[in-house]
């Protein structure tokens, strides 16, 4: 009996060391995360920036179904870059996908440069390559390749505003009651399960744009 009382002893003992230890780590979290810097979010903007209408993507970078998305709506931010203003926010899924995180550092660090759509570009184009690893030596080509200042592109990728900036953006998307990538929202309403098409979304935007009441619908 004195035994299996040590025993039963020794297990609260160990149990309560854990908690305390999880409970540890979890504070530091907090802590690290409200050490950050303030942001207001990724600032991701392209096409007619005074639109009424505007279509917002939450993307990671490493998702396969943002992959199979991104010519549907490169082609669409061309078609409409006169009348809708198109918005990328980050949703890195850092539990899934290893290099999430560091392609959206990259792209905000190159947004501080004033070139995120076309890192943007590359990214997506090349996510076949860098997701096999070596993504950071990629992403650094990238980055010569759009003539990037890369001394100023090192230090942004570890800066802290980089980090709390697609913290921003993810907190939005929770918020929001994102759960999935790509998520697209129209004027703030989310599109419940898109199809992957230029017609389609034309078609959202088009009857957007009519209740809008711009009329510069592209028939």
């Amino acid at each position: 009996e004195r035994i299996l009382f040590m025993n039963k002893t020794g297990w609260i003992i160990f149990s309560a060391v854990v908690v305390l230890f999880l409970g540890g780590l979890i504070a530091l979290n907090k802590m690290n995360q409200a050490n950050l810097p303030q942001s207001d979010g990724s600032n991701n903007v392209y096409g007619n920036v005074e639109s009424k209408v505007t279509l917002t993507e939450f993307i990671d970078f490493q998702c396969e179904a943002c992959y199979a998305y991104y010519p549907t709506v490169k082609e669409l931010k061309e078609k409409y870059k006169d009348t809708v203003k198109f918005e990328v926010k980050n949703f890195p899924i850092s539990s899934g996908h290893q290099f999430a995180r560091m392609a959206a550092a990259y792209g905000e660090a190159a947004a501080k440069q004033g070139k995120f759509w076309e890192m943007h570009d590359k990214i997506f184009e090349g996510q076949k390559t860098w997701e096999r690893g070596g993504a950071d030596t990629y992403f650094k080509q990238y980055a010569e390749d759009i003539g990037l200042d890369m001394a100023k592109l090192d230090t942004d990728v570890q800066d802290q505003m980089t980090t709390a900036t697609s913290n921003a953006d993810l907190k939005l998307a929770k918020e929001l009651g994102v759960n999935a990538t790509p998520t697209f929202f129209l004027n703030g309403k989310k599109v419940e399960q898109p199809e992957n098409s230029v017609e389609a979304f034309s078609k959202l935007l088009d009857n957007a744009l009519s209740e809008a009441g711009s009329g510069d619908t592209q028939n």
